[in-house]
């Protein structure tokens, strides 16, 4: 199935739902205008900040001014930067083998996953896990707006001379044409996008409901307009409760509550 195909599903579906197929809707407001105007431009952006694109990116020496590393200009361009992610230690660690023992820096130990482990080599595993921690360095990553990233440290950042290239994570705006949405959160991104154009038309029909000319009164039955528009408040409520948990892969610390 084509990729543009995405939206135009979503356009119908939403056509399908609000009805709106027989209300002959000038071109500002009829469905050709809500993939650019509304969707676009409004239920993107506000999924986009629940629930961003996580995209791969490696800071460098080329990138470096002063405590800052500025994001390349040609990435900005193409991507609406939202924040930014951990380091990803498991990338970072296939090129130095030395960050999982004595680092200190909180790596993961892939070591665990090689074939042949037996007990006291997973005992050793453990107590260099032990040894990283009484030297526990953590990297922290601080994202200045609009393109500006510092990585803080609890003892010095001349820690990471030697590791001049480092893996992140980017979060950014999800694409268009809705491919970069998973299938798993289509469901909600398309009531999302529902109210989102409820609201659009709502707004501009309501100015004529009701409307008394020499030939006729107006009633335009807009009540399920009204309900879809007043179902997004609690559509974005869904959104700000799921921000922390496990379906989020954007968010890597989970609170719980024992």
């Amino acid at each position: 199935m084509p990729i543009a195909s995405n939206m135009s599903r979503l356009l119908d579906k939403i056509e399908r739902r609000l009805g709106t197929e027989t209300l002959g809707l000038p071109d500002k407001y009829n469905k050709q205008s809500w993939a650019k105007t509304v969707i676009c431009n409004e239920t993107l952006d506000t999924f986009s900040r629940f629930f961003p694109r996580k995209i791969p990116y490696i800071l460098g020496p080329e990138n470096k001014k002063g405590p800052f590393y500025l994001i390349d200009e040609n990435i900005c361009e193409s991507f609406d930067i939202l924040g930014a992610g951990d380091i990803d230690w498991r990338a970072w660690s296939h090129d130095f083998p030395g960050l999982l023992f004595g680092g200190g820096t909180a790596a993961a130990y892939d070591m665990l996953s090689a074939n042949g482990m037996d007990y006291e080599t997973v005992a050793d595993v453990q107590m260099g896990a032990d040894m990283a921690s009484v030297f526990s360095n953590g990297i922290y990553i601080e994202f200045e707006p609009p393109n500006m990233i510092r990585l803080n440290m609890v003892i010095s950042t001349k820690f990471l001379l030697p590791y001049s290239r480092i893996p992140i994570h980017l979060f950014v705006k999800h694409a268009d044409n809705l491919m970069t949405i998973a299938p798993t959160k289509m469901e909600t991104f398309e009531e999302l996008a529902l109210g989102d154009v409820a609201t659009y038309i709502f707004q501009y029909l309501k100015m004529f409901d009701n409307l008394e000319t020499v030939y006729a009164n107006v009633d335009l039955k807009l009540n399920t307009l009204e309900e879809a528009a007043r179902k997004r408040d609690e559509i974005v409520d869904r959104l700000r409760q799921d921000y922390v948990s496990a379906s989020n892969t954007t968010q890597p610390i989970m609170l719980t509550v024992n």
